[in-house]
């Protein structure tokens, strides 16, 4: 999931941890749990924050347009260029899946297009988790998507991530600066009333409430595992990212990072500024061209090596660019990979050597750059590569 129902999503760190009484929708509540986000962010709301119910199948409907509209092609060949990727398993009714996952994982949201504040009436998760611990629950949900709203008053975030549709690298690296903030105001929020709170509380508490410790232990098994990372990276690898801004400078460090924010999701990994990605990889006008973050391509690598190796193999990434092209049911893809050195390059072409793959792309490298293909019987000429017959290599099933 690239970057649908950005903000719908701060529920799904809570609810497997704390059971959480019947949702009240009140204005009182709203307010009070703003003024604590605004005392732990260190900013004001410009107005208070509208917010109102929605039912559950008003909820799918808005979760497929979010859905759906993120997709850089229509569902089914997008579904379908991740397998042929390797990326997923080919699985029946994946639309329907995803939908049904991400609306039991909801129960509130902030939605920045009519910049309002949601709460599920009746929804499946809210009637699983009657009965316990609500005010608290209640008080992190809340923090949480009411930083998403603190966010779009202040930054105009939906008009930002709209810009970026065609940079999917570049989009998710501002939603884990995005639900990293966010995910951080909420721990603060949690820790503020309890005595003696520290540091060390902090740091006990941040992988709880960031996914870290869920082991995707509530993903359905029938959902390829490819959208359970995508969905929990921003928490996980964005919460980190903060916390390491604010151990810097404090919130005027996230400030900063803001008014300047990460170009890719290589700088959420690696804690670093890294130069730009590469984007001269392939011919502007390439259809169905599409980016892919690098911690896509690592989840590619984990699906058929031990983690170690593929996140080395995977961390000397500097840019790829990815064209598609369909005719029917057939699919045909280039896709090339720039690398910091030559022997970052050979790395990766060696891990793509046992990775699975729906058919046999020929994997060429040059230089610091690799070139996987399928389908073509000779790899076209592009900028460094010269015109070469296509070489498809074993099929690895892992």
């Amino acid at each position: 999931m690239k970057r649908s129902a950005l903000f719908a999503r701060g529920a799904a760190l809570v609810l497997a941890l704390l059971t959480v009484g019947a949702t009240t929708l009140l204005p009182t509540r709203i307010r009070e749990v703003s003024k604590l986000v605004e005392e732990v962010r260190g900013r004001r709301f410009e107005s208070a924050v509208p917010a109102s119910e929605i039912d559950p199948a008003a909820l799918k409907k808005f979760l497929r347009g979010k859905l759906v509209d993120s997709f850089p092609a229509a569902p089914a060949e997008t579904l379908k260029s991740l397998a042929v990727l390797g990326l997923i398993d080919q699985t029946p009714d994946l639309l329907e899946r995803l939908l049904d996952f991400y609306a039991s994982q909801v129960i509130a949201f902030y939605d920045p297009e009519p910049r309002r504040f949601f709460v599920v009436r009746g929804g499946a998760a809210a009637e699983t988790l009657e009965g316990g611990s609500g005010e608290l629950a209640e008080r992190l949900l809340f923090s949480h998507e009411l930083t998403h709203a603190l966010q779009d008053q202040t930054l105009r975030l939906d008009r930002r991530f709209k810009s970026l549709r065609d940079d999917g690298d570049r989009a998710l690296a501002l939603q884990c600066l995005l639900e990293g903030e966010a995910t951080l105001v909420m721990v603060r929020v949690a820790l503020k009333d309890l005595p003696g709170a520290d540091e060390a509380a902090e740091e006990a508490l941040t992988p709880l409430l960031s996914a870290g410790a869920l082991e995707k232990a509530n993903a359905p098994k029938n959902l390829p595992d490819f959208f359970v990372e995508q969905l929990f990276f921003p928490y996980v690898e964005g919460t980190a990212y903060v916390r390491r801004a604010v151990t810097r400078g404090g919130w005027k460090e996230v400030d900063r990072l803001w008014n300047d924010p990460p170009v890719s999701t290589a700088d959420i990994l690696h804690g670093d500024r890294h130069p730009p990605p590469a984007t001269d990889l392939l011919p502007a006008d390439a259809d169905g061209l599409a980016r892919l973050a690098p911690s896509r391509f690592r989840f590619l690598l984990r699906r058929s090596l031990p983690e170690e190796t593929a996140s080395e193999a995977a961390s000397g990434w500097r840019g790829d660019r990815i064209a598609f092209f369909t005719s029917g049911e057939t699919f045909v893809y280039l896709w090339r990979l720039r690398f910091e050195s030559p022997g970052a390059a050979e790395r990766f072409e060696r891990a793509m050597q046992s990775v699975k793959h729906e058919g046999a792309p020929a994997i060429t490298r040059l230089g610091a750059d690799v070139l996987v293909s399928l389908g073509f019987s000779e790899t076209p000429a592009l900028p460094g590569f010269p015109a070469r017959p296509a070489v498809s290599r074993p099929t690895s099933r892992g």
